[in-house]
């Protein structure tokens, strides 16, 4: 996928990895972010002149409605949907009074939201004569985070929706990526960055990304994420202590 010429949508763009990809694309490319705060997406179109955003709640489908309807009213080049935005629910798995709401929210988020915009952006990336989709995901994928149980399952669905539909469009004009993001030095992972584990930055992250699609390559692991799916294969009793401390 060349990343020059294009019209790109980048959920989660106003902060952290999403405002990095933001950074690196814009001077070759027409750039929108959206997101939830609007005070944050007005102080990154001020850092970023030429920048547009996008107020919405992707959670919520009748937001997400409007924001597909406004798309395609004003962007009918869009070429390039990087869904990136995320957000995780810490949880005790052995006490069950929160954990349901914390597991919509976070299948809302991570799985729902994405797949959605994918169905209803389709037809429009069909119809340009090169697109792509990139998914942003987590090696812990392969070796899940018992705190973060329904976070790393809605992840990995969206890890497999991303399988199913790369197959899917094979023949079409339309690439999938994947990225399995490790930890990554960013408010996401505020306070979970172990001495053990060391994180990379945001700009590192969206680089190594963006060098991945570049590539063409399809399943892009950063960092430790390449690690983490090697411990589950050979050793995943002790990737699951690794990562579960």
């Amino acid at each position: 996928m060349k990343l020059i010429g294009n019209t790109i949508l980048i959920t989660g763009g106003s902060e952290g990895i999403g405002l990095e990809l933001a950074r690196a694309l814009l001077p070759d490319n027409r750039v929108i972010i959206c997101g939830r705060n609007d005070d944050k997406l007005q102080r990154a179109k001020a850092a970023l002149p030429g920048l547009l955003i996008e107020q919405c709640d992707l959670t919520d489908e009748r937001q997400r409605n409007a924001l597909v309807a406004r798309l395609l009213a004003s962007y009918p080049q869009l070429d390039l949907l990087i869904n990136n935005a995320g957000g995780k629910q810490p949880v005790d798995l052995l006490e069950g009074d929160d954990n349901d709401s914390a597991m919509a929210r976070d299948l809302a988020l991570n799985f729902i939201a994405p797949a959605a915009l994918c169905n209803a952006l389709l037809p429009q990336l069909r119809a340009r004569p090169r697109a792509a989709i990139v998914n942003i995901t987590t090696g812990l994928v392969y070796l899940p985070k018992a705190e973060q149980a329904f976070y790393c399952a809605a992840k990995a669905a969206l890890h497999s929706y991303s399988e199913s539909l790369r197959w899917r469009l094979q023949e079409t004009s339309v690439e999938v990526y994947e990225v399995l993001m490790p930890l990554v030095d960013t408010q996401f992972h505020l306070g979970q960055l172990p001495d053990s584990v060391p994180a990379i930055s945001a700009e590192q992250a969206a680089r190594l990304t963006l060098q991945g699609i570049r590539a063409g390559c399809h399943q892009i692991r950063p960092g430790k994420s390449r690690l983490a799916r090697w411990l589950a294969l050979l050793a995943p009793q002790r990737g699951m202590r690794l990562v579960n401390g």
